[in-house]
């Protein structure tokens, strides 16, 4: 079974509760940016989310009903200084409910207020994983505090930007499906630095390209760490109810030793003495008709792996190409046939629309 991007994750329908949402925005950087843009494209509808406010790392701001994106922006700039005593205590007792506070920062002083938010009845949604790769104690609780005060806390966009996995995952484990392996190419970044290598460019040459077409973090070991996917399989470990720590994580860094400690400039200049070993571990595979793929895997009692697979080069992982994601998740109802979710990984307009999405489905 294959699940492309068509789907309510980046299409919401769903239906309306009497009262209009209203919504709290944490970050108006590329996706926030873009999740204003998409609701200002509910113009003329009553019930369509009502931005009551949004602040940046250093500005907040009240807003007038429905604002357009300058008008946010406006505000923003004339704003007050950010003071989050302030800002939790209006959003605690002055805000009207129904209340989503959209976490589009990823920072962890933001992620800090998510329980205090949920303890006082307001749904939680983010893009940012920071708040689900803490102890497993601190994931627990979020969904405890949650499921007490009868609101949600949605993270759909953690993993995939807005391909429908996380959903996925959580609704195998409520319909009782059980899940023997996730297995996946999450990081666009790792992937297009691969696909790049099977076209004769160098490691080196991939990773620059990466790093000048804006696809990496701004230190690109970030991406090369393989952190990124770590925090990714956590997150889906644990909503499928594993109970894992970081440190229990095997993972497989693509950021050779002697460069580790470099500044980052310096790193980027000697980034191409790893070329020739690359090139041998490519050829290696080559010569089993495989190619080199970046993946992470979950199985239960076994834990998770993150690091290099010499896959066939025929097959959905050896052929996968730009910054697009691949997941395929066995389970006793998918167990002849993975079921399959591929599509883009990564973009400010494919997060936000998962965030609407997550957004507008706190009203069911």
């Amino acid at each position: 079974m294959s699940v492309s991007q068509a789907n309510l994750s980046s299409n919401p329908t769903t239906a309306r509760s009497a009262a209009p949402l209203s919504l709290y925005l944490a970050g108006v950087g590329s996706v926030g940016t873009a999740l204003l843009y998409q609701l200002s494209e509910f113009q003329g509808d009553a019930q369509r989310p009502r931005l009551i406010g949004a602040c940046t790392s250093t500005h907040a701001a009240w807003t007038p009903p429905h604002p357009t994106p300058s008008a946010v922006k406006h505000h923003l700039e004339h704003g007050s200084t950010l003071h989050w005593p302030a800002v939790l205590e209006r959003l605690i007792d002055r805000a009207p409910r129904p209340l989503v506070f959209v976490d589009a920062t990823g920072h962890s002083d933001v992620a800090d207020h998510y329980t205090t938010l949920l303890d006082a009845g307001i749904h939680v949604v983010t893009p940012s994983k920071l708040a689900n790769a803490r102890s497993q104690q601190h994931f627990d609780q979020l969904h405890t505090v949650a499921a007490a005060h009868n609101v949600q806390y949605r993270y759909e966009t953690t993993v995939g930007a807005g391909l429908p996995v996380v959903r996925t995952v959580r609704d195998l484990r409520a319909t009782g499906d059980g899940i023997h392996t996730i297995r996946g190419a999450v990081s666009g970044t790792l992937t297009f630095v691969f696909s790049r290598m099977r076209q004769d460019d160098s490691f080196g040459e991939a990773v620059q390209t990466a790093i000048k077409a804006g696809y990496t973090e701004p230190d690109v070991r970030d991406d090369l760490s393989g952190e990124d996917v770590a925090r990714k399989f956590l997150i889906l470990a644990r909503t499928a109810g594993a109970s894992i720590e970081r440190d229990e994580i095997e993972v497989e860094s693509l950021v050779p030793e002697s460069l580790r400690d470099l500044p980052h400039l310096a790193f980027r200049r000697y980034i191409h003495t790893a070329n020739d070993a690359w090139r041998a571990r490519a050829e290696a595979a080559a010569e089993n008709g495989d190619v080199l793929q970046y993946i992470g895997r979950w199985t239960p009692g076994s834990g998770i792996r993150v690091g290099i697979e010499a896959v066939p080069a025929e097959s959905d992982f050896g052929r996968l190409e730009g910054q697009d994601n691949l997941f395929e998740v066995t389970t006793n109802r998918y167990v002849a046939s993975p079921l399959v979710i591929r599509g883009p990984g990564a973009g400010p307009e494919v997060t936000a629309a998962g965030v609407l999405a997550d957004v507008l489905a706190t009203e069911t």
